[in-house]
């Protein structure tokens, strides 16, 4: 059995999702926003979405919006 770890990802098939996404929603993210919907995109292809149109339909109804893609600031903690 073949872990998910060991399988290679189409980097492109993943940014043409990620592109579909942002023309869908009609944004252009930040860096951390692409990354965040990147990995994203990268975990439904291990799960088997292969296609460009699978992943931007997974990405599309996961994350619904750029406010979607808010990252939380630092805890107090974290900052102490």
């Amino acid at each position: 059995m073949v872990s998910n770890h060991s399988r290679r990802v189409d980097v492109y098939i993943v940014s043409q999702a990620v592109a579909a996404w942002c023309e869908f929603y009609e944004v252009d993210p930040g860096e951390k926003e692409l990354e965040a919907l990147a990995e994203a995109a990268t975990q439904l292809y291990l799960d088997g979405r292969q296609s460009a149109d699978d992943l931007a339909t997974g990405l599309i109804g996961t994350y619904i919006g750029p406010w979607s893609l808010v990252i939380n600031a630092p805890t107090s903690a974290s900052v102490h």
